[in-house]
């Protein structure tokens, strides 16, 4: 029966990983999913919890996914991570196809409880934005205050490995396979999507259709962070899942209440095989003795037992599940200190550059900080990302990359969009359909005209028109917002670009022929995230009437 019990939990984990696969996939255009395709970071409860103790707001998307998976471990305690958990089973897969076993129990590292002090170092971090909102001014507040959850949460790390690793890497495969890959032009968007789709193989709609495969600034660091995770398991089964895992840690806790249960018998004779295939390192050396917070269900102790003599019982009575965390007060004084300054360290004065606008501060730190159409202000957004890559995944032009320095020390791995990589495209809404955490708000194509991500501006020293008198008309022709228009100066036409219509897309930036930086490039200056939906309509149609009225020429 245990043994039948095991094997059901093994195909669980197949059929949850391979779920996570192919949203994973699906998180390509067109986006045709009926099924969220963030579904997996949608359910993790610490996301959720981070997304609204940080914002301090309810983010519904996040609550309403992450309560079944709450509810689950307060019945059944931890059983998420042993039947649900798509890192947990990548990791279970790397060990049995690397043939990993790790340590004999007994020399393996004992640090269950550092995932509990990296839990509370977290939870910190979420906390104090809140604790300065509410007790000092805005421009206060935004000194300080930052949630790192994004480091260790496993979905986020997952989805973010196999976007920056797993998806160049399936791409070149592709192209190494001989399966051609389609390149999008800009009337491909304006045409007839449903023909587009048809005309592209389930390849390419699973992993994307770019003109060459995909490149993400920081796949080399997210592939060795992954693989150190796999590495880790020399140390012991499951090394991460044991003792560093801080989704394990919430859950673990919450499963406390659980009245599930492991009871062994006298037919016990400590053989003790359930101690040394314990994947979790749950049971001590007295097996009649187990941690409930590190116990994940897999069933592998009642499996294996030669005699029978561990069974699954629920209620109250007396069995040697030991729920107690024993966390060191010293220890738990430390992870308060390091998650304070986890907080503080980033946001220092040096970490960014600040500039007025109107009562709100927007903070900057790089003229090339461009952030994809939809994100928050600046402060809220870095708080909100999860940095999962799901953003970056989807984009058809792989214009969405992860920030290195632009957004200073606190915004590291962010989505930034990098013009010279990639447009964004006008008729396209992917990004902020598939943000988790809402960071990226959902936007419509039409309300695109008005999402100022930055401002372009011409080099006229390195401009063909400008500085060779040749003509050039190719900006002006591939910008889809009619923000470009050609001056005749000297019976040349030289482009100029209209401040107030310009949304910073980057399509002139991309197209424009001038080697290695473009002649034209977009700037952050143009930023326009800290108004409402509301005021940015109402700038754009005053943009539109005074165009029309005085097609003014900015900076001549």
């Amino acid at each position: 029966m245990y043994e039948r019990l095991r094997r059901l939990r093994r195909a669980s984990q197949l059929l949850f990983f391979t779920a996570f696969v192919l949203l994973f996939a699906f998180a390509a255009y067109p986006l045709r999913s009926p099924i969220p395709v963030d579904l997996f970071l949608r359910a993790d409860p610490l996301i959720a919890l981070s997304a609204m103790l940080s914002l301090r707001r309810v983010v519904f998307p996040l609550l309403w996914y992450a309560l079944p998976v709450v509810v689950l471990s307060l019945a059944f305690g931890r059983v998420f991570c042993g039947w649900i958990c798509p890192m947990g089973t990548a990791i279970d897969i790397c060990e049995r196809t690397l043939n990993i076993r790790g340590r004999r129990p007994e020399r393996a590292p004992q640090l269950s409880r550092l995932k509990f002090y990296l839990l509370i170092a977290l939870i910190v971090t979420m906390l104090l934005p809140a604790a300065h909102r509410s007790a000092v001014d805005l421009s206060l507040s935004e000194s300080v205050g930052l949630s790192a959850v994004y480091l260790v949460d496993p979905i986020a790390l997952l989805t973010r490995t196999f976007t920056w690793v797993g998806l160049p890497a399936a791409q070149w495969a592709l192209r190494l396979g001989g399966d051609t890959v389609t390149a999008w032009s800009y009337s491909d968007f304006l045409g007839d999507h449903p023909a587009l789709a048809r005309s592209l193989s389930p390849a390419q709609l699973a992993f994307g259709s770019v003109a060459r495969p995909a490149y993400f600034r920081l796949g080399v660091t997210s592939f060795v962070i992954f693989a150190a995770i796999i590495a880790l398991s020399r140390y012991a089964r499951r090394f991460w899942c044991r003792n560093l895992c801080p989704l394990g840690a919430l859950l673990g806790w919450l499963g406390k209440v659980s009245p599930l249960r492991l009871a062994v018998s006298d037919k016990c004779t400590r053989c003790l095989r359930c101690v040394s295939e314990c994947k979790m390192g749950a049971i001590s050396e007295d097996p009649h003795r187990y941690v409930g917070p590190e116990c994940i269900g897999c069933c592998t102790c009642l499996a294996v037992c030669p005699e029978s003599a561990i069974s699954l019982t629920a209620g109250r009575e007396e069995t040697g599940r030991e729920d107690g965390l024993r966390l060191d007060r010293r220890r738990v004084l430390q992870a308060v200190g390091f998650g304070a300054a986890a907080v503080v360290l980033p946001k220092v004065e040096w970490a960014a550059k600040r500039s007025e606008a109107g009562e709100r501060v927007l903070k900057i730190s790089s003229e090339r900080l461009i952030r994809p159409p939809g994100a928050l202000a600046e402060n809220e957004f870095v708080t909100a990302c999860v940095r999962c890559g799901e953003c970056m995944k989807v984009c058809p032009t792989n214009a969405i990359q992860p920030a290195l320095g632009e957004g200073g020390i606190e915004a590291f791995g962010t989505p930034v969009i990098v013009p010279r990589i990639g447009p964004c495209m006008q008729p396209c809404d992917l990004c902020g359909r598939v943000c988790p955490t809402q960071a990226l708000q959902p936007f419509d194509v039409e309300e695109k005209r008005c999402i100022y991500l930055g401002t372009a501006s011409v080099d006229r020293s390195t401009c063909i028109a400008w500085a060779e008198d040749k003509q050039c008309l190719i900006c002006d022709e591939a910008c889809p917002y009619d923000a470009i228009s050609q001056r005749v100066i000297e019976g040349v036409g030289r482009p100029v670009v209209d401040e107030r219509v310009c949304v910073g897309c980057g399509m002139c930036e991309w197209v424009c022929p001038v080697e290695p930086l473009g002649a034209i490039r977009v700037g952050s200056s143009g930023d326009r995230r800290h108004l409402t939906r509301e005021e940015r309509w109402r700038l754009r149609e005053q943009a539109g009437k005074d165009t029309a009225s005085e097609s003014p020429y900015p900076g001549l």
